[in-house]
């Protein structure tokens, strides 16, 4: 019995010590925490300033169009009647494009030169009485004559009483004659001539609204758009259609007023296709909006786009057809053997540019006067000298 106390005793205190151990010792040493690196900084960059050639470009995109081009609209409103042209359709000078309804018109007209052949038939039937009446009374008038002068040539030099009473009465004849044929100028009713006046007037407005009905091609061109169809109402002035002369073509761009306050007509333009590789041709800014070209006033209607050029027209029909995309890039302003530094070198606090100056291991901040960018570069106006070193951020 004593044995076997013994033997518990000592498996306990063999428990004890493991358990007061300091480790567990079932864990390798592959087991242990990875201890917490020490974080490093970041290098700065550094720039150098140097010295060369600074471009600003001015880049956007626009749209081939023809040169000649204009808005198709009628002079007044009303439904469209007839369309004779197709999109793509050539067409000449002066060749029908479209027509309204003009039946109502048509119906009018005819009631119009009815009313005028009536009124010019009653006034020619008046005319026709009364000249019948005037060549009555010019006769009356012309044997009155012919009795003045045979009592005359009967008296001779020295007339009877009687002779000269019968010359005096003829005398007097002969004027009442006279009297009733100049009243006869007077005889036409002046309603008749304004009753025909009038009709015809009327006919003249209406083969005048007939007419204009009529769209009819400008010029000889292309129909590159139409937005109408039979039946449609229209409003004068609504632009129902465009036709182009596809002879020549250029580039129309819609720019910012701040972009166009930096162009001018006459300036160099690149143009580049979009989406693929093709060579670079050259063009010109032949027209800018008002008021920052010679476009004209500020109308209603009046062409807003920037135009490009081409300086070479058969290149241009080479590469591009109207409605392609192009790529377009200006060097608005170019300063050669000036100070630069890249963008990111800059710094800028409430409005003011510095940079930080390395020299000596020392830093310093610098304020500079910065001014045209492109490219990559800015400019630097003062404050630097070639061959610094700059700390980025």
């Amino acid at each position: 019995m004593k044995k076997l106390y013994f033997l518990i005793i000592c498996l306990f205190l063999s428990a004890c010590g493991l358990a007061t151990d300091g480790r567990d010792r079932r864990v390798g040493d592959l087991e242990e925490p990875t201890p917490i690196p020490t974080s490093v900084t970041a290098a700065r960059p550094t720039y150098t300033v140097e010295q060369g050639t600074v471009t600003f470009t001015l880049d956007f995109s626009g749209r081939v169009v023809p040169v000649v081009s204009q808005n198709l609209s009628f002079s007044r409103s009303g439904a469209v009647g007839e369309v004779f042209v197709e999109v793509g359709d050539e067409v000449e000078t002066g060749q029908p494009i479209a027509t309204l309804d003009t039946s109502t018109l048509e119906v009018e007209l005819s009631l119009a030169q009815s009313a005028f052949e009536a009124a010019e038939g009653r006034l020619t039937a008046s005319q026709e009485v009364i000249a019948q009446e005037r060549q009555a009374a010019e006769l009356q008038r012309d044997l009155a004559q012919l009795d003045l002068d045979y009592a005359v040539q009967q008296a001779g030099d020295f007339p009877t009483p009687e002779q000269q009473y019968q010359i005096e009465r003829l005398t007097l004849q002969l004027a009442l004659a006279q009297l009733e044929v100049d009243s006869l100028d007077s005889v036409l009713d002046p309603q008749l001539q304004a009753e025909v006046d009038t009709a015809a007037q009327r006919i003249a407005e209406l083969e005048s609204l007939i007419e204009s009905a009529v769209l009819i091609a400008p010029f000889d061109g292309t129909i590159a758009g139409l937005s109408m169809s039979s039946g449609r109402t229209v409003t004068g002035e609504d632009v129902v259609g465009v036709i182009v002369d596809p002879a020549e073509i250029e580039i129309s761009a819609t720019l910012q007023e701040s972009q166009m306050a930096q162009l001018a007509e006459g300036m160099a333009v690149e143009i580049m296709p979009v989406g693929g590789p093709g060579e670079s041709l050259f063009g010109t800014i032949r027209q800018l909006p008002f008021p920052f070209g010679s476009s004209g006033g500020a109308s209603v209607g009046q062409e807003q786009s920037t135009r490009i050029q081409f300086d070479d027209m058969a290149a241009g029909f080479d590469n591009y057809e109207s409605g392609d995309r192009a790529n377009l890039s200006i060097i608005v302003t170019e300063r050669e053997d000036v100070l630069w530094l890249p963008p990111a070198a800059v710094r800028d606090f409430n409005g003011r540019n510095f940079v930080v100056v390395q020299a000596d291991g020392v830093e310093q901040r610098v304020d500079v006067e910065l001014g045209i960018e492109g490219d990559g570069r800015v400019e630097i106006l003062s404050g630097l000298e070639p061959g610094q070193t700059i700390v980025g951020q």
